[in-house]
């Protein structure tokens, strides 16, 4: 397995650049640890483009029965197509 290798490999370097090793392992996997989240992160708040154009073509055809539970359906609208733009 890798991780036994690279356990292995750590008897080869010496005392005084283990400190190095060490933080260069350590801020990697603090970035690998940043990567993650951000990419979640930025699935959670994707825009749903088709779905926007989608909800855009209703309100054009006059259908607002889909906006049941939006108090400002006129601020809504004005989102919508900020987020498209």
């Amino acid at each position: 397995m890798i991780r036994d290798d690279i356990i292995n490999e750590l008897q080869y370097i010496p005392e005084s650049k283990l400190i190095e090793l060490y933080d260069l392992i350590h801020y990697f996997r603090l970035g690998l640890n940043s990567e993650s989240t951000k990419q979640s992160q930025e699935q959670d708040f994707a825009i749903d483009k088709a779905m926007c154009l989608e909800t855009l073509q209703k309100i054009k055809q006059g259908d607002l029965s889909s906006f049941n539970e939006i108090g400002d359906i006129e601020a809504h609208i004005a989102n919508l197509k900020n987020e498209i733009n």
